[in-house]
């Protein structure tokens, strides 16, 4: 296996030659696996803006309801937390250049995809929850949002609403996984079978 062609075949490609025998991959590098590990790095930063937001609103305002609604927020935050940081960690321990190349980047390949393929699964619970628990927020502006739920139509109104941004959101995540996470899954996805192509 010649893996300095490999590496010379992404230098073309503009990815940075990632050095090898080295214990772990550098900061600096410009690696698939490695940009990969900034978009994880990228989404827990968001993951923690939103919880810290989430408990501000929850001390904030003092309609119990939209309290509740807000805890349930940041309970589906501690979640997405969990599930990033799990599949961050995953990659930042198994690449590893002194091990099988093609089988640590199979690896964190697998595992990255089924880590995300699991959080679009859970967001079509959790889109209609989060729709739900804005919705409430946005009623308690000015209004009590107990009272309000006694009429029919802002039932009527909150069901449009999760009706419409379930899909939305769903969709806009999508986008968003394939340029925070695709193009470098692809760039590794090349880079295994070069791996495996070589005698």
């Amino acid at each position: 296996m010649d893996l300095k062609e490999v590496w010379k075949k992404l230098e073309r490609e503009k990815l940075a030659l990632p050095v090898v025998g080295g214990a772990e991959i550098y900061k600096t590098s410009k690696h698939p696996v490695q940009k990969l590990i900034h978009s994880f790095k990228v989404a827990l930063g968001f993951v923690v803006f939103f919880e810290l937001a989430f408990a501000y609103l929850a001390f904030s305002i003092p309609q119990p309801i939209v309290k509740a609604a807000m805890v349930v927020m940041m309970i589906v935050y501690i979640f997405y937390f969990v599930a990033n940081y799990k599949t961050l960690h995953h990659i930042q321990t198994t690449f590893r250049m002194d091990q099988n190349l093609s089988h640590t980047l199979q690896s964190i390949y697998d595992n990255t995809q089924q880590s995300l393929k699991f959080q679009r699964k859970s967001a079509l619970f959790i889109y209609p929850l989060a729709a739900t628990c804005g919705f409430f927020l946005g009623l308690s502006i000015d209004r009590n949002v107990e009272d309000m739920l006694q009429n029919k139509s802002i039932w009527i109104a909150l069901l449009i609403s999760i009706l419409i941004l379930t899909p939305t959101c769903y969709y806009i995540a999508i986008v968003l996984e394939r340029i925070g996470y695709g193009r470098y899954l692809n760039q590794l996805h090349g880079l295994i079978q070069q791996l495996n192509s070589q005698p």
